[in-house]
């Protein structure tokens, strides 16, 4: 499989559910949640997507919307509001 920017975000995506709890890690076998690396995962994303804005396919960017938007609805329902990664801002 060759490597491109759709097996990127999907990669990220599929790691951050799984710091959500929401798929088993693949490692342990196991559900496990850690806020932090849930946190990190999609203020990664958010810098991705800042920093390649006006430069992806409109598949890309669609995948990368709606892959953050899902994260962070997650996260909340996980952790709730308070501590919720920024979704704006000075990321880089």
């Amino acid at each position: 499989m060759k490597p491109n920017f759709t097996l990127l975000i999907q990669m990220y995506q599929m790691e951050g559910f799984v710091a959500l709890g929401k798929v088993k890690n693949p490692v342990t076998d196991e559900l496990s949640r850690s806020q932090e690396h849930a946190s990190w995962i999609i203020d990664l994303l958010a810098i991705l997507q800042e920093k390649t804005q006006g430069n992806l396919e409109a598949s890309e960017s669609r995948l990368l919307d709606e892959t953050l938007n899902t994260l962070r609805l997650n996260f909340v329902e996980e952790f709730g509001n308070a501590s919720a990664p920024s979704s704006s801002g000075n990321l880089a």
